[in-house]
């Protein structure tokens, strides 16, 4: 496995996930809960119109709340569109159209997914040699 399709295997588990856990936003509330229960009491109609992440510690409920999976999934098409591009570039270089300029290019997008597989260095199909 190369280092791309190591990132697309990660973030295809993390639209999976995120898939998974959409529906309604996420928001901030106080106390010490985080309610997942799109019927809990307490919304308008049949439910909230929000799922609600509380803690007595504001910084974890802001935390979970801005990492809800709308923001993963923008995340995770973020990185692909990074990936397309690193693959496009390798496909150009590689049909010989080498310059000094694309191939340095070249060197700083592979770094740029060296620091994005970074977060997923616990894995066990990540490699050393991938770190920057």
């Amino acid at each position: 496995m190369d280092l791309v399709e190591f990132l697309r295997a990660r973030l295809a588990r993390d639209e999976q996930i995120a898939r998974d856990c959409s529906g309604l936003p996420w928001k901030t509330a106080t106390s010490g809960t985080v309610h997942t229960d799109p019927k809990a009491p307490g919304g308008p109609g049949d439910g909230p119109s929000a799922y609600v992440a509380t803690a007595e510690n504001g910084a974890y409920a802001e935390h979970i709340a801005r990492h809800d999976p709308a923001r993963t999934l923008a995340r995770v098409e973020a990185v692909r569109q990074i990936l397309d591009d690193y693959e496009k570039h390798a496909w150009i270089i590689r049909q010989g159209h080498r310059t000094p300029e694309l191939e340095a290019a070249q060197v700083v997008r592979e770094n740029v997914l060296r620091r994005l597989a970074l977060p997923y260095a616990n894995h066990p199909a990540y490699r050393d040699d991938w770190r920057p």
